[in-house]
């Protein structure tokens, strides 16, 4: 099968139905067997302007397709999201305007487009944690970075076919990029959680790279960003003495590096 070509632009309200059949199919072109989903940037509208037939099977209203950056993959997610639920449609549209090449989507374009899906919704969830405003969350970027390269890795081992292959390798190599090390505030905001301190965020990052399938010196890593806890403990307590308050406080301290 030849790889589509998608053209970038607009489905406008005010087009006539061919060229709204021919440029709303366009975001079903990038559903294809190559793994090479979602390359460009390209925003679409599905009018509510369609053939009688086509509102009357679906019924459908005006609905924007989310816009797609490359660089983002909350945006692809959105995308995805947006074209899954409108799957009969687009398909439709898709394989009208490409009846004389015989290049049509078929169930199986749609079964690669929700596997993508399905990692991203992970990572879209966590990023949505990463950015709450009023509570705190540093804590909880190691354990969501877990869960993001997990759902990964099990995809990976669930659909062996080619095409889901190359995309997750794809992702994971982009995943590496950023995440091999992770900077030691997160590791010192884990160990400040009482659920995990020292012995969890060792548990937890050897747990990590071994998803990652990548070797990495844990203990070492683990006893640095204890060394910069303890120079920061040390630093806070020169100029901060802590008051008692009341008798049953005063009695006794509590290491915050104890495991």
């Amino acid at each position: 099968m030849m790889e589509p070509v998608l053209c970038p632009g607009t489905l406008e309200v005010n087009m006539d139905w061919d060229r709204k059949a021919r440029r709303g199919a366009a975001v079903a072109d990038k559903l294809n067997y190559t793994g090479m989903l979602l390359t460009c940037p390209a925003q679409f509208i599905i009018a509510d302007e369609l053939p009688y037939s086509f509102g009357e099977k679906y019924g459908l209203r005006k609905k924007v397709i989310a816009l797609d950056t490359p660089t983002r993959w909350n945006s692809t997610y959105k995308l995805l999201h947006d074209a899954i639920a409108y799957r009969d449609v687009l398909t439709d549209m898709y394989n009208e305007s490409r009846a004389t090449d015989g290049q049509f989507i078929t169930n199986d374009h749609w079964s690669l487009a929700k596997i993508v899906h399905d990692v991203l919704e992970t990572f879209d969830n966590a990023t949505h944690i990463f950015s709450y405003v009023y509570e705190p969350n540093i804590h909880m970027v190691i354990l969501e970075c877990i869960k993001i390269i997990c759902t990964i890795k099990q995809t990976s081992l669930a659909n062996p076919g080619a095409a889901v292959k190359r995309l997750l390798d794809n992702m994971k190599v982009k995943w590496c990029a950023y995440f091999t090390e992770f900077p030691p505030i997160y590791a010192i905001a884990a160990i400040l959680d009482p659920g995990v301190k020292l012995e969890g965020l060792t548990n937890l990052l050897t747990f990590y790279y071994q998803q990652l399938d990548v070797q990495f010196d844990v203990p070492y890593y683990v006893n640095n960003c204890k060394r910069i806890l303890e120079r920061l403990c040390e630093d806070y307590g020169a100029v901060i003495q802590p008051q008692p308050v009341g008798s049953s406080m005063g009695a006794s301290r509590f290491g915050i590096l104890g495991p």
